[in-house]
């Protein structure tokens, strides 16, 4: 049986330092390992306030308990109060994910506005932020970076030639069937692509209970022989929904690694294309192949 490859997210200022220690204690206890994506640069999560216009963004909110999971003071970071420094300015905290064990990856520098803004970012810009990203974390953990994860699953040709420029051995940016090497916009790159394969918590919850979620990722895990992959959130699975995801972790019966140890050699290319997957409200970047909904 292959193993459970496990990313935790952390977008935050707050789920760096409230819900990181709560995901380390649920691996501590089921003896798994991960592979934590970190954003580096400001905490401007207020920006996602004018997105609450929206019915669909205001309704998912409510459904996961958005305030809950990543606190009140996160809903006004970027806007009425200022941008913590979320990996660069709690160093400690992304060296204790790597003392006990776990791999560190980057998850972009100023998280909110990728996530919001990347496809219309000024080239410049992109390779700027891109730089500090890669600076803070050989500052935190004095090493080079191995891996990264865009923000929100969304990539541009920019942001894929800077991974290749910055020598990184693997990338999760996508969701997919599979590990692959990536073709996008007719080019193809050299770094592989290790995709999330099931759907997350904050999907999840737009349309099922806690318990349904479970048992639909159990099912799902249960059903694939091949690779598979989890993607949880420090925010949320470190602190309100930790039961769920150890209850998760314990009941795949399946070893839990990082995704360092889906990338190897020899592997199938493939297109990054544009699309949607249930319970998101934004088209995501996905493996040619890979189911989405319309």
């Amino acid at each position: 049986m292959t193993p459970l490859h496990l990313r935790v997210d952390v977008c935050t200022y707050h789920g760096l330092r409230d819900g990181v220690p709560g995901v380390l204690e649920v691996l501590r206890r089921v003896r798994a390992r991960a592979t934590f994506f970190v954003a580096f640069g400001p905490d401007a999560s207020g920006l996602a306030l004018l997105r609450l216009l929206k019915p669909s963004f205001a309704m998912k909110m409510l459904r996961t308990n958005a305030v809950g999971s990543y606190g009140l003071a996160t809903a006004f970071y970027g806007t009425i109060l200022p941008a913590p420094l979320v990996g660069a300015g709690l160093t400690g905290m992304v060296r204790r994910i790597r003392d006990e064990g776990h791999e560190v990856g980057m998850h972009g520098w100023d998280h909110r506005r990728w996530q919001d803004r990347l496809p219309s970012y000024p080239r410049e810009r992109l390779d700027r932020e891109f730089e500090r990203m890669v600076g803070a974390y050989r500052e935190a953990l004095g090493a080079e970076p191995a891996s990264f994860a865009a923000p929100a699953w969304r990539v541009t040709r920019g942001l894929l030639e800077l991974e290749e420029a910055a020598g990184l051995a693997w990338a999760s940016d996508v969701r997919g069937g599979r590990p692959f090497l990536p073709r996008f916009e007719g080019r193809d790159f050299a770094v592989a692509q290790v995709p999330v394969t099931l759907p997350t918590l904050d999907e999840g919850l737009v349309t099922r209970s806690r318990e349904d979620f479970v048992e639909e990722v159990v099912r799902q895990v249960g059903a694939q022989s091949d690779y598979v992959c989890y993607a949880a959130h420090a925010e949320m699975e470190g602190r309100g929904y930790r039961g769920e995801l150890e209850s998760i972790l314990r009941r795949v019966d399946r070893t839990v690694v990082p995704l360092s140890e889906a990338a190897r050699a020899g592997l199938p290319r493939a297109e990054i294309r544009r699309g949607r997957v249930e319970g998101r409200p934004y088209e995501v970047s996905v493996a040619e192949g890979f189911a989405v909904t319309r």
